[in-house]
């Protein structure tokens, strides 16, 4: 997973429900705790929300160039 790739979330039912589809990587770091694991910023356009996720929740659907 690189920045710039596009993402879905691996349990499509939460994005059927929320509307938010796939999603663009904008940056990645190390997040949550307890413990601390890989997390993406995805910005959804379908929503115009950008939202933190665990990289281990969603799926390489397009990769960048």
């Amino acid at each position: 997973m690189k920045i710039g790739d596009m993402v879905i979330r691996k349990n499509r039912v939460i994005d059927y429900i929320s509307g938010f589809g796939p999603g663009i990587i904008l940056s990645k770091q190390m997040g949550g705790s307890n413990p601390v694991h890989p997390c993406i910023t995805v910005y959804y356009p379908s929503v115009g929300k950008i939202w933190d996720i665990a990289e281990s929740l969603v799926e390489v659907i397009s990769e960048s160039r």
